[in-house]
C-alpha cells in the first residue's frame, strides 16, 4: 500500500431503514475530518480520505460508523497508516480482532 495520496474506504451493502437514517449516515461520514469526498458505485459507498489529515479520532469515528451500520470492520485496515498506526493497530484495542483478524498463537 502506498504511503502517499488519498485513501479510499469501501462500504458495501450498507442498509438504511428510512430516509432519515440514510441522511444521518452521510452527514456523519462527511463530517469526519479527513473525508474529502464520498461517492457511490453499484451497491458500494466510497469515502475518499486525505491521508495527511487522517487522525486517530477520525479512525474512531469510522469504527463507530461501521459498527452502527453493521459494516465489517475489516474494511478499515487501510486506516493503518504510519501517523496513527501505533494506537490504531494496538492489539489491546477492542476493535483489533475485527479489523485485523484474530492473533495467531
Amino acid at each position: 500500500m502506498s504511503d502517499k495520496g488519498p485513501l479510499e474506504i469501501e462500504m458495501a451493502g450498507v442498509r438504511f431503514y428510512s430516509p432519515q437514517d440514510e441522511l444521518y449516515f452521510f452527514t456523519w461520514l462527511k463530517n469526519i475530518g479527513s473525508v474529502s469526498s464520498v461517492f457511490g458505485q453499484g451497491r458500494a459507498i466510497y469515502a475518499v480520505l486525505d491521508r495527511d489529515e487522517l487522525t486517530f479520532d477520525d479512525a474512531l469515528e469510522f469504527i463507530s460508523l461501521f459498527r452502527r451500520y453493521l459494516i465489517p470492520l475489516t474494511g478499515l485496515r487501510r486506516l493503518d497508516v504510519p501517523k496513527i498506526s501505533k494506537r490504531f493497530s494496538d492489539p489491546r484495542a477492542f476493535w483489533h480482532s475485527e479489523v485485523f483478524g484474530a492473533a495467531s498463537d
